[in-house]
């Protein structure tokens, strides 16, 4: 698998066989979908079966259909739609297929899915070329007081931790410190790397994650707190891998992808090019909807990752 940054204005220029997007009750939900759809031959949308913000998801919903979108509705634990779907893009009758998800209001763990069963899978393409959208929105500011509602394995089948090496544990940190302490109790980690966001689009958010984690940086040296630029998926993919190789080394390394979904897509495809990498996610009880504060803040930020099968050739 290769991983390659690419800029929105270059996606114009890229054939695009299918697009896969997610419904959400954030207006960037649809952001991506109705500047690039009407090229796109075949488009598919996944929908959450909950009830919160539910006269915004149907509106948005509305959107999607008008679009030409195909509707597949799931629960956020629910693996066999989405594997189904992706048989279905993945089995056919070409050799290279182009597919563009749009990833910005997507569960973490439906493009776990979709890409774990892409990487694990000997589909019938020789060459799926993945090109993973994520829409900047301005973030929060305050934090959620709930408690967490899941902390553990973003797949069961790949992600439970099962070496007796010390863990080694990468925290993504966000605006909410509650969580990731929570995490890192529950764990119990032999090492601690902090990973600190910096959004171009949104300066001031760094400066809010090292205030809400300012108790959990104080433990750590300055060589375990790493800054990295979130609109970058290249950069966070040369960090990333650094720090993983080096770490794996003596431990088992696990990645809690907090903060900007950049930086769990990134993580994610670094685990399937070094499965003995772990992911856990972190889901809120009770988690707070604010629609407004879901608008698009910048171009989408894209990277092309590049599936091949063993025999088949890298252009």
């Amino acid at each position: 698998m290769h991983v390659h940054e690419l800029s929105f204005s270059e996606l114009r220029f890229e054939k695009i066989d299918c697009l896969i997007a997610a419904c959400g009750y954030q207006v960037r939900c649809y952001h991506l979908a109705e500047k690039v759809s009407s090229t796109v031959p075949r488009k598919y949308l996944l929908s959450i079966d909950e009830q919160d913000q539910q006269q915004k998801r149907c509106k948005h919903l509305e959107i999607f259909n008008q679009l030409g979108f195909k509707s597949y509705v799931s629960s956020i634990n629910e693996s066999g739609i989405i594997e189904e779907l992706i048989n279905e893009i993945c089995n056919m009758n070409t050799d290279q297929l182009n597919v563009l998800i749009d990833y910005s209001c997507m569960a973490k763990k439906w493009y776990a899915l979709i890409i774990d069963s892409i990487s694990r899978n000997n589909f019938k393409v020789n060459k799926i070329n993945l090109l993973l959208s994520y829409t900047p929105k301005v973030f929060d500011r305050t934090s959620v007081k709930n408690a967490a509602d899941y902390i553990g394995p973003m797949l069961f089948n790949r992600d439970n931790l099962k070496d007796k090496k010390p863990v080694s544990m990468i925290a993504g940190l966000d605006n909410n410190n509650d969580y990731i302490m929570e995490a890192i109790n529950r764990i119990k980690p032999q090492k601690i790397l902090a990973f600190i966001p910096q959004c171009e689009h949104d300066p001031e958010y760094t400066r809010v994650v090292l205030e809400k984690n300012r108790v959990l940086l104080n433990r750590l040296d300055n060589s375990s707190i790493i800054t990295y630029n979130a609109s970058h998926p290249e950069d966070i993919n040369s960090l990333l891998t650094s720090y993983c190789l080096d770490q794996r080394i003596s431990s088992e390394v696990l990645i809690v992808p907090q903060g900007p979904k950049t930086f769990s897509m990134i993580s994610l495809l670094l685990s399937v090019r070094y499965p003995d990498i772990k992911l856990w996610e972190i889901v809120a009880r009770d988690r707070r909807n604010d629609a407004d504060h879901g608008l698009p803040a910048a171009d989408p930020i894209i990277v092309r990752a590049v599936f091949l099968h063993d025999e088949a050739d890298i252009d």
